[in-house]
C-alpha cells in the first residue's frame, strides 16, 4: 500500500472519531442554506417534489423477463430503467428526510425493504454467467459499480437516519450489505481493484464507505480487523485509479467520467480525512498530480458549456457545484467556475446517493470560494493525453478549439486520432458526437461499427474508404505543440492509425489564431489514395459557393473555406442515438480527392 502502512492505518482509525464522519450532515442550518442557495436551492426543491411523487406511487418490480434481455439481445435499458428508478426513489426520499426532520420515513423504509429484496444489486450488463442457475460466483455477490453504490447508499442512510427508521429496517440494511458486499469482498479480488479507470474509484469508494459505516460501530476486534483490511485495499485501488491519469491531470475517459470517478475519489478522501482526524489524507500529494487532476474541468472548457469532448464525454457539460466547491477549498488556487457552468438542476436519473448528498453539503459549507474563470485567450496543452486546447474572444465571439493525438486504446476509447472541436459562443459547430447508446454492442467487439465511436463519425480522414483501427499501436506522434494567448500550433503524425498499404505519412497540423482555425493535412503514399476529408457537426451544413460551406448553429455560425478545384464536396446526414437514448440527426461535410501525394487546407472562421 503506497500511502500508509497497515499499522498507521489501524492507529489512525483508532485515534479518529466515528461521529466526525457525518459531522454537520444533520445540521438544520446547512439544509436552510441549501434551500436558499442559488447553487442548490433548485435541485433540492426538485428532489423534494420528486420524493412527494414517489411517496404516492407503488414501487415497480424488477422482472426476470427484463433481467434476461441483456443476454438475449444486449438491451440494458429495460431492466436498468426500473433499477435506477428505485435508486432515484431512494435518493429523493433519503435526502428529503434529512432536509425535513419531520418528514414521514415510511416510504423510505419501503424502498429500502424492496432494494434489500432484490435478487442482485448489479446490472445484468456486468454480471458473469448471467443466466446460469449455478454461477461460479453467486450473482448477489458480484460487486459492480451499482452494487457498490447501493451498499454505500444504504449504509450511509442507516447511519444518518438511525433514530428515524425502524430498527428492523436498519438491521436488514446491515445484514444485506454485509452478505452481498462486505463479506464477499474479503474473499474476492475483483478486477476493478487494479484497473486504471473510473471503476476503481467508484467501487473502492463505495465499498470503503460501506465498511466505514457498518464495520465501525462497536468495539469488535473482528470488525476492526475487517475494516482495516478493506480500507487498505480500497486505498490501493485508489492508487490504481490515479495511475490512469498522466502527470498532466487529463482524464482520457472525458469530463463526464472525471466527474464520476474523481468525484467518488473525493468522497472517499473526504471521509477518511474526517474519520481519522486528518491522519489519512488521500489528497496529500507532493508531486502535485492530484491538484492537476482537480484543475482538469477548468482547462477543458471551450466556450460556454462546450468542452473538449473526447471519448465518451458529451459535447457540453456542466459541473456539480458541491464537488468543485470541495476541490476549490482544498486547492484554493483553483476557485469556483462561473455560476453558468455549474449544474444547478436536480441530480441525474441514476439517483447516485453519494454525489447527490454531498452536492448539498459541500456546496453550502463555508467559506465560499471566489469564482475563477478560464479566461479569454487562455490555453492548455496536456502532454500525456496529447490534447491541445485554446480559447479566444474575437469580434465579440467566444471561440474555443481542442484537438487530440493520443492512441486508439484509451478508456472509453473512440478511434479518433487527429479529431478536433471548434465551439462558438457555447455551441460546438465542428463537434465530437460523444457517447452513444449503451447496449451490448457498445462495449462489444462491434463497438467501432457505431458512428460515434468509429473514426467514420469523427472529423478525420478516410483513406480508400478505410477507417482508423483500434489498437495501442495506433498512436499519434506529436511533432509540434505550442500555445500562447489566443494562439496554438499542434502538428501530429496520425498515419499509424490507418491500416492502408503504401501509406508512408499523414501529418495533420492545426493553427489557431484569434478565433480562426487553419487545418493542413499532408498525405504521402506509394500509390494513389482515395482521400475523404470528413467534418462532423450537430448543426446543418450547406455548401454555399465553390470552396465554401457554412455550419449554421442556433446563435452562431462557422464558415469553412477549401480548394474547390481539388476537393469535391458532399453533405451527408446520419442518425445518431445519444447515451440518454434520444435520437438526432448529425451531418458531415465530405471533401474527396485522389492522389499519391496530397495537401489539404481548410480554414474555419466564426460568423
Amino acid at each position: 500500500m503506497s500511502r500508509t502502512t497497515r499499522e498507521t492505518l489501524d492507529a489512525a482509525l483508532r485515534a479518529g472519531r466515528r461521529e466526525d464522519l457525518t459531522a454537520g450532515y444533520l445540521s438544520p442550518d446547512l439544509w436552510e442554506r441549501a434551500r436558499a442557495s442559488p447553487l442548490t436551492g433548485k435541485a433540492l426543491a426538485g428532489i423534494e417534489a420528486r420524493a412527494e411523487e414517489w411517496a404516492r406511487t407503488d414501487i415497480g418490480p424488477l422482472t426476470f423477463s427484463r433481467y434476461r434481455r441483456f443476454a438475449e439481445d444486449g438491451a440494458r435499458r429495460p431492466y436498468e430503467n426500473d433499477y435506477f428508478a428505485r435508486r432515484s426513489r431512494l435518493m429523493s426520499l433519503g435526502i428529503t428526510a434529512l432536509a425535513r426532520p419531520g418528514a414521514d420515513t415510511g416510504p423510505l423504509e419501503d424502498i429500502i425493504w424492496a432494494i434489500c429484496d432484490e435478487y442482485t444489486w448489479s446490472s445484468p450488463a456486468h454480471i458473469e454467467e448471467l443466466l446460469s442457475p449455478h454461477p461460479a460466483l453467486p450473482h448477489a455477490e458480484q460487486i459492480d459499480l451499482f452494487a457498490a453504490e447501493t451498499a454505500f447508499a444504504l449504509a450511509e442512510i442507516r447511519r444518518l437516519l438511525a433514530e428515524r427508521i425502524s430498527p428492523l429496517v436498519a438491521e436488514r440494511i446491515r445484514a444485506e450489505v454485509i452478505r452481498r458486499v462486505l463479506d464477499p469482498i474479503r474473499g474476492q479480488r475483483p478486477f476493478w481493484e487494479t484497473v486504471e479507470t473510473n471503476w476503481s474509484a467508484v467501487c473502492a469508494c463505495s465499498v470503503g464507505m460501506a465498511a466505514l459505516y457498518l464495520l465501525d460501530e462497536a468495539e469488535d476486534p473482528a470488525d476492526a480487523d475487517a475494516l482495516a483490511e478493506i480500507t487498505a485495499r480500497m486505498i490501493d485501488a485508489m492508487d490504481c485509479f490515479l495511475a490512469g491519469y498522466g502527470d498532466d491531470g487529463a482524464c482520457p475517459e472525458g469530463l463526464s467520467y472525471w466527474t464520476y470517478g474523481f468525484g467518488f475519489f473525493t468522497i472517499y478522501a473526504d471521509a477518511l480525512h474526517r474519520r481519522t482526524g486528518g491522519r489519512i489524507d488521500l489528497f496529500d500529494d507532493p508531486t502535485g498530480k492530484i491538484e492537476e487532476i482537480a484543475r482538469f474541468p477548468h482547462r477543458v472548457q471551450l466556450s460556454g458549456t462546450a468542452i473538449a469532448a473526447f471519448a465518451d464525454s458529451p459535447p457540453t457539460h456542466t459541473l456539480p457545484p458541491g464537488l468543485v466547491a470541495r476541490l476549490s477549498r482544498r486547492f484554493p488556487g483553483i476557485g469556483m467556475p462561473p455560476e453558468q457552468l455549474l449544474d444547478t438542476e436536480p441530480v441525474d436519473r441514476l439517483g447516485r446517493w453519494g454525489p447527490a448528498l454531498r452536492g448539498m453539503v459541500w456546496a453550502n459549507e463555508l467559506p465560499v470560494v471566489a469564482p475563477a474563470s478560464a479566461g479569454s485567450g487562455s490555453g492548455t496543452y496536456f502532454p500525456d493525453a496529447q490534447w491541445m486546447i485554446v480559447r479566444s474572444r474575437t469580434a465579440g465571439r467566444e471561440v474555443g478549439f481542442a484537438a487530440k493525438g493520443g492512441h486508439n486504446e484509451e478508456p472509453h476509447n473512440h478511434n479518433d486520432l487527429g479529431s478536433f472541436v471548434v465551439a462558438v459562443d457555447g455551441q460546438p459547430l465542428l463537434a465530437e458526437l460523444g457517447a452513444g447508446f449503451y447496449n451490448g454492442q457498445y462495449f462489444g467487439p462491434d463497438r467501432y461499427d457505431i458512428l460515434c465511436t468509429g473514426s467514420q463519425g469523427h472529423s478525420v480522414p478516410l483513406l480508400n474508404g478505410t477507417v482508423q483501427r483500434a489498437s495501442r499501436e495506433a498512436a499519434a506522434e506529436v511533432l509540434a505543440a505550442e500555445h500562447a494567448p489566443g494562439r496554438a500550433l499542434f502538428r501530429i503524425d496520425i498515419s499509424a492509425a490507418y491500416p492502408v498499404a503504401g501509406l508512408t505519412s499523414l501529418v495533420r497540423e492545426f493553427t489557431f489564431t484569434d478565433g480562426v482555425l487553419t487545418l493542413r493535412d499532408r498525405f504521402e503514399a506509394e500509390a494513389p489514395l482515395d482521400i475523404t476529408e470528413r467534418f462532423m457537426s450537430f448543426a446543418p451544413i450547406e455548401v454555399t459557393a465553390p470552396g465554401e460551406a457554412l455550419i449554421q448553429g442556433d446563435t452562431a455560425a462557422l464558415r469553412l473555406y477549401y480548394d474547390a478545384t481539388a476537393w469535391q464536396p458532399r453533405v451527408n446526414h446520419y442518425p445518431h442515438v445519444r447515451q440518454n437514448a434520444t435520437g438526432t440527426t448529425v451531418h458531415s461535410l465530405d471533401l474527396r480527392h485522389t492522389g499519391a501525394t496530397a495537401h489539404f487546407e481548410l480554414r474555419a472562421r466564426p460568423e
